[in-house]
């Protein structure tokens, strides 16, 4: 008997893309069927970085003490750290343009020129 192939060559071509989506390794493993070790190995081998690109913020992020309480409930809800779900609020905020949306604010309209 003999095993399927899970990560043939057309399918190590799109991690790139869903590393670019922010997706982390246990997501794409799990995405593919695979286990996160093999994906490792087979990525490493190809030359293909499971690391995506973080923009670093010297200044931490101050949060009320309700909303800190909220935020580690939410993530202990979802199986996550506080600092995983932030994260992953404000990459959907950003990649989305919700800021408007999340913080109900209403731009003023530009005078026609």
């Amino acid at each position: 008997m003999t095993r399927r192939v899970i990560l043939t060559q057309q399918v190590l071509a799109g991690i790139p893309a869903l590393v670019a989506q922010g997706l982390r390794k246990a997501e794409i493993a799990k995405r593919l069927g695979c286990k996160e070790d093999t994906l490792q190995v087979r990525c490493s081998t190809a030359g293909i970085s499971l690391r995506g690109r973080k923009l670093r913020v010297d200044n931490p992020l101050k949060l009320s003490y309700q909303a800190a309480v909220a935020l580690k409930a939410r993530a202990a809800f979802v199986g996550c750290s506080e600092m995983e779900l932030a994260s992953d609020l404000l990459e959907v905020i950003a990649r989305d343009n919700l800021y408007d949306a999340v913080l109900d604010f209403t731009v003023p309209m530009q005078a026609a020129e």
